[in-house]
């Protein structure tokens, strides 16, 4: 039997010199303005707009969100009113889903949902595909 250490410790080298591979989401906090106007991103905190999400990890996402390619007016199905979210759409035709509380834009490894919640905000999270940041 061969002495299998080598390729081993190789392996292991190579495992901790790699970054992760998991994928970029990050969710961000819109509320109804005061003037009727498009509604306005929330952070949580100072120079802390979103939050990062991820299946076995979470945290503050400190970058703003990304540059707003369009304006989605929808009926908010909770509140009844017209609502205007500022969205980071690429310039490709989606598939889109309607969801009773929710639209998703999948455009294959990357999606943009549009949550809208029971008090009348509403929650964008931009998921990515493998090795692209947000």
């Amino acid at each position: 039997m061969r002495n299998g250490l080598p390729p081993l410790l190789a392996f292991a080298a190579l495992l901790a010199t790699c970054g992760s591979a998991s994928a970029a989401r990050a969710r961000f906090h819109y509320v109804p303005s005061t003037n009727g106007g498009p509604m306005t991103l929330c952070p949580i905190g100072p120079n802390v707009y979103g939050e990062r999400i991820g299946t076995f990890s979470s945290g503050p996402y400190c970058a703003p969100p990304p540059r707003a390619t369009c304006m989605g007016t929808y009926r908010h199905p909770f509140s009844g009113c017209t609502v205007q979210v500022p969205l980071g759409l690429p310039a490709d035709v989606p598939t889109i889903q309607h969801r009773t509380n929710r639209i998703v834009y999948n455009y294959g490894s990357y999606t943009v949902d549009v949550v809208f919640l029971e008090d009348g905000s509403v929650d964008v999270i931009y998921s990515n595909g493998l090795f692209r940041d947000i």
